[in-house]
Formats: C-alpha cells, structure tokens, sequence
C-alpha cells in the first residue's frame, strides 16, 4: 500500500516544521531559521536549526538531519506510515490509499483498541478499591510509587465483573473475545474474563496505546505470568515492553538496558540511572532487535551469570550477528549470580547497576569469550575447534564492511594466541597454554598464596606473562584455587579486563567468600603491601618473587615480614 508522493508533499507544506518539532523543543527565531537544543543528543549550547521554508531539521552537533517525517520516526518510534497518519491527523486530512484496507478487520482492530484501553481503565480503578488491596501491596513492596504506577497504568484485574463492565460500555461479546480480554470455556462454553486476580502490565505499541496484557499471579495460581494471545492489536515479536517510557529516558542521555521482566523494566526506569525495554516472554527476535536500534545504537542486554544465562547469551548472539549494520551493535552485561535488576538496584541501587553497565563488553569481545569458554584452550586440538566456531560466527554477519572488520579482529587474536602459544606467553595475550607439573605448597605456605591471588586480581595484566607459573602451583585449599583459576580462565578469554570487570565477574560465579578472605584484616596485617595501591612494575617483582617462594623456599610470609628483594 502506498500513499501519492504530491500528498506528501502537500503534508510537508501545511505542517510546519517549527510547530511539530516545537511542541518538543525550545525555539529561538534567528532570521529564516530556528534554533534550539538538540533533542538527539546531550547538548548545552544549541546546535540545532530548523529552516520552515526548506521542510529540514540539522544538527551541526550530531549531525541529525531531516524532514517533518524523519523528526516522528526517530523521535517516537514510528514507522513511515504511521508517521504520514500522525501528520495527516495534525493537518486535518485523510491519507488516501491506493489500496483499501479490509474494512471488517479495520473495525475489529479499532474495536479492540477502544477495549483495551477501557479495559486498562477498570484495571486501574480495581486497583483503588478494598478488592485491590493485596495487588497494591505487593506493588508498593516491591518499591513502587504511586507516580511510577501512574507512569506505566499499572492495575489489578478482579475476580469477577469485567464482562459486566464492558457490556455496560456498549462492547459486544464478539469484540471482547477478539480482544482477548474474555475467553470461552472448552468445558461448557460459558463466556469469563481470562484475567482473575492478578496484577496487570498494559502492554503499548509505539504510540503508546495499549494493545495487550501482561499479567502476574497474587496467588498460587498457575501460571505465574500470563500474557494476552495474538490479535488484532498484538504481535508479541513486534513490541517491546517499556518502549514510550524508554523514548523519555533516553532523550535524556541515558543508557537503554534491555532486561527480561516487567518490574525489571520498571525497576531500572524508575532508578533514572538507565532506561529500560524487554522482550515478551521469549528470546529476542529480529523485529525486536531492530526496535532496539531505533531508540538506542548500543543497547545493553542483560543477563544472569549462571550456565542458563550463558546460553541465552549465545542466542543473542546468534540472533544479532545477521542483522549487525555500521554504527549499530550492543553490549552484553553479567548480573551477580542470583539477581536480575530488580534484585540488584534494591540491594545496592543505581551505583550497582551503573558498575554492572560498566563492565559490559562488546559484541565481538562477547563472541571471543563465549566461545572460548566452550573449548579447553590449553590444548591444541581444541583451539583449532575454538578458532574454527568463532570464524563460522563470524560469517553469519549479513553486512560485508561488518563481517570484514569482525574478521580482522578475529584474525588478529587468533595470530596473538599462536605467539603466545610458541613464546610460552611472551608477548602473547594468553600466555603460555602448556599445563606444567603441579608443586604442592610447603606447610603453612597458604599466606603466599593468597597475596598471589591478591596480586593478579589487582593485576590482571600480570597473567599472561606468567600463566605457565601460575597454572603450575596449587594452596591445597579448594576456594582459593577455584577463584586463581578462575581469575587466570576471566583473563585469558578476555585479555583487556581490568581489575574492577575481573572483580565483578569473579563475584558473579559465588567466589565473594574467598574474595572476602583476601581483603579480610588478617591478609592486611600480613602483606607489606596494598596490591591495589602499588605499581604495575611493583606488582609483577612481588608477583615473581612469590612465585619463586611457593615453589622452592620453606619460609612463611608471615605477620609483619616482607618479600624478599
């Protein structure tokens, strides 16, 4: 279906440009022109100019340029024709169409809107009454403000009456049932609402009209979580939840999280730290990733730090390498082990989640590592399978200029790793790769041990080069060996972690015990030094010098002595 360019362009002239894009930002007439903050980027002093007469926005900061048409589809997430519609509406005209719609489905999607939204409406009224109570006071438990609840129409749907309600509105059975709002049972046919007694997510579309439901169980009711089926209004693969709120939040300068829940999203909104979107209930789809890159060029995807988590992250990825354009990524993000962003901004707030976006890593970084923790890099066969996996990913992407830079990045690790491997880590990025004969440690070594372990988690940069040496001793004691080896495999997939990313990574596989043993009082009454105060120069002398000691000397790095020099 399309629409005749002279109407177009008729639009253009009868909407002017200062007026639509005045009602979002401040102008100043400057002659022919208007000048004003720039609503795509963070600015002080004004960069952007909008020129009536010539139909066309331009930022000589960021360098957006446009049209009326343009302005809405970066602005609100339209597409091209509902741009063209919203328009259309503001000039007082009818968009003629080449091609008629089906005038029985145009109702029943119009019917369905208008109960939807009054739907939403009751829903937010139950949640006032005695009924609601319980609805309200989980929301309120989990933090919630009545501006926030407010701020997405969260509500509670009752027991009973919603069918009463809308019938007494004017809707038909028909319609509700289109909807989706009732249901008919299977048993006896009898017609009752499909959401009892539980809080309710209205679900919006980019115009931020509701077209669905989420729903969560007060109960024990099963299931849990339950969303409205496909419809006249709803294609979950289409819609992200959270997409108006995000638009907001995002013309103020912050980052877009993509997160798995609704209260997630709503959690991290209402943090004002981030902003916040999630898929509905399944992995992210080709439509979805492309929202994403409408309201933000980076997203941040979340994910929990368990083996579950590291599958859905290989799916990501899987999903977002073919569609991978220039100036269009994301940034993949490690939870603590246990939490999901609600959890985490309620025990540490925003500084915590604005320390998990900190150590997100990019796409390519996230292929590298993904895959090399499916391999024993150690051995040579399972290299060549790790370098084989990781070039077959990269073929995936669509984009040609993308798919050749990828795969210098590649190439170029690759070739450090066969270095590292013949120089027995000098030079290399992941050192030497040879498993060395183990020395067990002398009595009452385990001081040593640990300011080793002290040394590389301030030091990451230092395991490379002595890998081989590192590999080669062990404590005897279980929790410290499991966080050096996994301090020295963190490093190893991922060359340029540094120490804060190796600390929160080490965190999220359950290691904070061993962890806390290391910056415990009695580690500082012990060590002659602070291993995150000192040099790197400093640090790999004491490194190499302890080192040596655990693997020969007898002596204990006891209370008040120092390493020797």
């Amino acid at each position: 279906m399309s629409v005749p360019p002279e109407f177009i362009e008729d639009l253009r002239q009868r909407v002017p440009l200062s007026d639509l894009i005045g009602k979002r930002v401040k102008l100043v007439r400057k002659g022919r022109r208007f000048s004003g903050l720039c609503p795509f980027h963070s600015e002080k002093t004004p960069s952007f100019s909008v020129v009536d007469d010539q139909g066309f926005y331009h930022c000589f900061g960021c360098g957006a340029h446009g049209d009326a048409i343009s302005f809405l589809r970066e602005t609100d997430g339209l597409d091209f024709m509902e741009a063209v519609e919203r328009l259309a509406g503001m000039a007082g005209l009818t968009v003629p169409r080449s091609a008629p719609e089906d005038p029985q489905r145009t109702r029943q999607r119009k019917a369905a809107l208008d109960i939807l939204e009054e739907t939403t409406r009751v829903f937010q009224t139950a949640l006032q009454r005695n009924d609601g109570q319980g609805a309200a006071t989980y929301l309120q438990r989990r933090g919630l403000s009545e501006a926030v609840i407010s701020t997405y129409r969260l509500g509670y749907a009752p027991r009973s009456g919603l069918r009463t309600a809308l019938a007494a509105r004017g809707f038909s059975d028909d319609d509700m049932l289109a909807a989706g709002v009732i249901r008919r049972s299977e048993r006896d046919g009898e017609l009752f609402d499909y959401f009892r007694d539980r809080v309710m997510f209205p679900i919006e579309d980019r115009q931020g009209r509701v077209i669905a439901f989420g729903a969560r169980a007060l109960g024990d009711a099963q299931p849990k979580y339950l969303n409205s089926g496909e419809g006249p209004t709803f294609s979950k693969k289409n819609v992200l939840y959270g997409w108006v709120q995000a638009r907001e939040g995002l013309r103020r300068g912050l980052p877009l999280v993509v997160a798995e829940g609704y209260m997630d999203v709503i959690a991290i909104q209402k943090s004002g730290v981030a902003t916040a979107v999630a898929p509905l209930g399944t992995a992210l789809t080709e439509e979805q990733i492309g929202l994403l890159w409408k309201l933000h060029d980076e997203p941040v995807l979340c994910f929990d730090g368990d083996a579950a988590g590291q599958r859905a992250q290989a799916r990501a990825l899987e999903r977002l390498l073919p569609q991978l354009q220039p100036g269009k990524s994301s940034r993949l993000a490690i939870l603590p082990a246990g939490q999901d962003p609600d959890d985490l901004l309620q025990s540490e707030g925003g500084d915590g989640l604005l320390k998990v976006l900190s150590t997100a890593r990019s796409l390519i970084d996230s292929l590298w590592t993904i895959t090399a923790e499916q391999h024993d890099l150690r051995q040579p066969e399972q290299r060549a399978q790790f370098w084989q996996a990781v070039r077959d990913q990269v073929r995936q992407i669509g984009h040609g200029q993308v798919r050749g830079a990828f795969s210098d990045e590649i190439e170029a690790r690759i070739a450090a790793m066969r270095t590292a491997g013949r120089t027995g880590g000098k030079g290399g990025v992941l050192g030497g790769l040879a498993r060395p004969r183990v020395r067990r440690p002398a009595a009452g070594a385990i001081h040593r041990h640990r300011a080793i372990c002290a040394l590389i988690m301030a030091h990451p940069e230092l395991v490379p080069d002595m890998f081989e040496s590192l590999l080669g001793i062990d404590s005897g004691d279980a929790g410290l060996e499991a966080l050096k080896k996994a301090a020295i495999d963190a490093v190893i997939r991922d060359p340029d972690l540094d120490a804060a990313a190796l600390r929160h990574h080490l965190h999220g596989l359950n290691l904070a015990a061993a962890i806390d043993v290391l910056e415990g009082d009695e580690m500082k009454a012990r060590m002659p030094f602070d291993p995150s105060k000192i040099s790197g120069s400093d640090a790999d002398q004491h490194l190499k010098e302890l080192l040596q000691l655990v693997g020969g000397s007898s002596g204990l790095f006891s209370s008040g002595a120092s390493i020797p020099r």
